[in-house]
């Protein structure tokens, strides 16, 4: 005799209430703002009750760091990967090339996150401080280096300071970044699309190396 099948319809997967507590609160935080979003906000949004903030997190304050901390050991260990030394000029450009476009990918990958993470160079005091001093601050110091090898290469400028250089690299972007929905609306322009993002990835490189030398060989 045969069994009889199921009439029930396989249900979709639920989340975790962890994880839709960190879902839930990464779409806030990116909105509103650590100050802006309060615990009850969060356990509305997730449908969870609102103690198990406490339970999983120790508080608002500790759900705000680890919605950010995994985009920040996730663009450190990108860093390390790609920012290795550069044995000449064409390496140079291809590996700069490479941390932007794993920089924009995380960004792009969860933009709540990368919003919020925007948030936090903007902050003088901040509760996800430590993860900055230990992910972004070694990103900028692995940059610096970076841009010193790049002028023993000759491909970076000799009288450019490698550690402004490195900021100003931050700085192109988290702009770009910030700019992204405004560049959408108003241009129809964004990093999802791949072609323009290779187009801003080859600017930004060209305005921090020295163009490549073309050899003109002389007429016969």
């Amino acid at each position: 005799m045969k069994k009889k099948r199921s009439a029930l319809k396989q249900r979709p997967k639920i989340l975790p209430a962890r994880g839709q507590l960190l879902a839930a609160a990464r779409v806030l935080f990116a909105r509103r703002g650590l100050n802006g979003t309060t615990i009850r906000d969060i356990a509305d949004e997730a449908k969870i009750n609102s103690s198990m903030i406490s339970y999983y997190f120790e508080g608002k304050e500790g759900l705000y760091k680890a919605c950010i901390e995994e985009i920040a050991q996730n663009s450190l260990m990108m860093a390390q990967r790609v920012l290795t030394t550069a044995v000449n000029e064409t390496e140079f450009r291809v590996r700069l090339q490479m941390f932007l476009d794993g920089i924009f990918a995380l960004f792009l990958e969860d933009r709540d996150t990368g919003l919020i993470l925007m948030r936090e160079f903007d902050r003088l005091h901040s509760p996800a401080e430590h993860i900055f001093r230990e992910s972004f601050l070694q990103i900028l110091n692995m940059l610096v280096e970076f841009f010193k090898q790049g002028q023993k290469t000759g491909v970076v400028a000799q009288d450019r300071d490698p550690a402004t250089l490195a900021s100003l690299l931050f700085g192109c972007v988290t702009s770009q970044m910030r700019m992204d929905h405004f560049q959408e609306k108003a241009y129809k322009k964004s990093l999802l699309n791949p072609e323009e993002k290779r187009k801003v990835e080859n600017h930004i490189v060209d305005l921090f190396t020295i163009p490549p030398k073309i050899e003109v060989r002389p007429r016969k």
